[in-house]
């Protein structure tokens, strides 16, 4: 037996009575609290279709949590089960006020865009924060965008009537200039339009407003090209409200921060971020500078060892610098000959190291942090020129440094400059013992 649909009746009804035909347990996941099907003979409750969210609201005391169509029957998801017999309804009114002016201003929006660019509308989604339509344009312009808005708000002032009628294919093909449907309906029969009063016609089977007046402001909050279409977001009535209030408050937040006029703060906001650019090259010099003056100071305080005049730049600080830093620094270091530096930094939970040599000094950095790594429990890898690490015993990491000086040291002393793998086998050989 079909459900009697009274939202087509009165989309702005609260409170139904109506009878319980069936209530079944629903299908659900195992971990999932109960849920359950309840079919009445009728229902203000309108169900998940065309784009527009189910109502929510009460059934014989039962929570609504969701509503659903099922061919000509109306399904119920309850909470808690539902005896047969006569029953009263009510429904989230709050909500499905929100739904009708969301619904109503997307047929004015989408009306707009139709009427003034020839663009259609391929897709429509009411979410819980703002709605989307998309059109068939693979971009829309600003201005382009402004004007539909601004059409679509002087529809809402002039409140025209909006109406919704069935018709069937014959009735509809005889009475209706086909110019005038803004899309052609897909059923020949119980065919619902919805007429916006000289602006819009199109089938819908979805809840809307008396009077476009009831749509309040329609404001486009962003577009976004999407696989050959463009999606255009946007805002209607309350939710229009509270969009423009928590914009207008951080407009004023941050003029106030930056002691301007609301309307000044694009440019103020253009003037410090080119001052904060501007910084930032400043920044990047001082410390390129700073880099050079610390380098230079490690590398001459570092005696020359043996007869091969390397310099072994060992470092191991707590003060936490990262990564890049301990990379600028070696790199800066070993742009002088004869260098090799053996840099680390720790903070509470872990400790980094960067060993980097001059391109005069033949030595294996990956081969010699592979050998001290395991000192600070750590991982890490590179290449002959540069390697890098990390391990989580800080607390270890003066250890692993000073273990990779001896390396670099001893096979710094060879006058055939051996390798570290050779000079490292002996020093943590004799270390562990």
């Amino acid at each position: 037996m079909p459900t009697r649909r009274l939202y087509y009746d009165d989309p702005y009804l609260r409170d139904f009575a109506c009878q319980v035909l069936r209530c079944e347990s629903a299908v659900r996941n195992s971990h999932s609290a109960p849920l359950y099907e309840v079919v009445t003979d009728t229902t203000a409750f309108y169900p998940n279709s065309g784009g527009q969210p189910s109502d929510r609201g009460t059934l014989a005391g039962a929570d609504v949590v969701d509503v659903i169509e099922r061919g000509d029957e109306i399904v119920h998801i309850t909470s808690t089960a539902v005896g047969q017999g006569p029953a009263s309804g009510r429904i989230d009114v709050e909500r499905r006020f929100d739904h009708i002016q969301q619904h109503s201003g997307q047929h004015i929006l989408s009306g707009a865009f139709a009427s003034l660019f020839g663009m259609e509308t391929v897709g429509f989604h009411l979410g819980d924060d703002y709605v989307t339509i998309d059109l068939t344009a693979p971009d829309i312009s600003r201005d382009q965008w402004a004007a539909a808005e601004r059409l679509a708000c002087e529809v809402v002032f002039q409140n025209r009537p909006v109406t919704a009628t069935f018709w069937d294919r014959d009735a509809a093909d005889s009475a209706i200039d086909p110019s005038r449907l803004r899309k052609l309906p897909a059923r020949t029969e119980n065919i619902r339009l919805v007429d916006i009063d000289g602006f819009d016609l199109t089938p819908c089977g979805g809840t809307h407003v008396r009077a476009t007046g009831e749509v309040g402001l329609i404001k486009v909050t962003r577009t976004e090209r999407i696989r050959g279409v463009t999606r255009v977001e946007f805002v209607c009535g309350r939710r229009a409200l509270a969009d423009y209030r928590w914009k207008n408050r951080a407009v004023h937040e941050a003029a106030a921060m930056l002691s301007v006029h609301g309307r000044e703060l694009p440019e103020s906001v253009g003037r410090l971020q080119s001052q904060v650019r501007q910084t930032a090259r400043q920044l990047e010099q001082a410390l390129k500078e700073l880099y050079q003056y610390q380098a230079a100071a490690m590398y001459d305080s570092a005696e020359p060892a043996g007869q091969s005049g390397i310099r072994v730049v060992s470092w191991a600080s707590t003060d936490g610098h990262d990564i890049g830093y301990l990379k600028m620094l070696a790199h800066n270091i070993c742009e002088r000959p004869r260098a090799v530096a053996l840099l680390g930094s720790s903070s509470g939970e872990s400790a980094h190291v960067v060993f980097e040599k001059s391109h005069d000094v033949s030595i294996d950095m990956s081969k010699l942090l592979r050998e001290v790594l395991p000192e600070v429990e750590g991982k890490g890898g590179g290449t002959r020129q540069i390697a890098q690490g990390g391990g989580k015993r800080p607390e270890r990491l003066p250890h692993a440094i000073s273990l990779a000086t001896a390396i670099v040291s001893k096979a710094a002393e060879s006058s055939e400059l051996e390798t570290a793998a050779t000079a490292a086998e002996a020093i943590v050989s004799a270390d562990r013992r």
